[in-house]
């Protein structure tokens, strides 16, 4: 019996030192975001789920600006429209802040009159899949700043505005927030 209560109180006590020895905790970052590239510009609310250890799983809704509204071949009708977004980071340190790496893709909606004979309005959506880094600036724990860099591929999704160009391009962002 004795050696029952020792193996039970040394099994309890290696169990709590095992538990106290994670490193991190998980946080929820909720904030604002604005993003720019040569086409356009978004901005919207910023929701990221992290986990104790490098990773991140962060989304965006907001509203996306038509940056060329007097293009050669449409001009937008509501100047913008819906954008979401969705991406994973990962973090190099070890919890959730500093630099990062990543993917994400963002589609932006937007209504347009192509110029043609008879002018015809059509949805433009427009996907951007793209390779993502940057750096969490973490202030007092609880306040961020996150400048980053996206490199990626836009692609018009709706085959009505065929030609709106597929092309590589740079979309630069900024997002602050509080990590709860």
């Amino acid at each position: 019996m004795r050696k029952l209560i020792v193996i039970l109180f040394l099994s309890f006590f290696s169990f709590a030192s095992f538990s106290q020895s994670e490193v991190g905790y998980n946080t929820t970052d909720f904030g604002a975001e604005f993003q720019w590239y040569k086409d356009g510009k978004f901005i919207g609310l910023h929701a990221a789920v992290n986990a104790k250890l490098h990773h991140s799983i962060h989304g965006e809704i907001g509203y996306y600006m038509a940056g060329d509204p007097t293009a050669a071949f449409y001009y937008n009708q509501n100047k913008g429209g819906m954008g979401l977004g969705l991406g994973y980071r990962y973090y190099t340190m070890l919890r959730p802040h500093a630099f990062f790496i990543g993917a994400k893709a963002n589609i932006f909606s937007n209504k347009v009159v192509l110029n043609t004979q008879t002018p015809e309005t059509v949805n433009s959506a427009i996907l951007i899949p793209s390779l993502e880094t940057g750096y969490m600036i973490l202030i007092n724990d609880m306040f961020f700043i996150t400048p980053s860099v996206s490199l990626g591929y836009k692609t018009n999704i709706r085959s009505e505005l065929k030609s709106d160009e597929k092309k590589a391009v740079a979309l630069i962002g900024i997002s602050t927030g509080f990590k709860f």
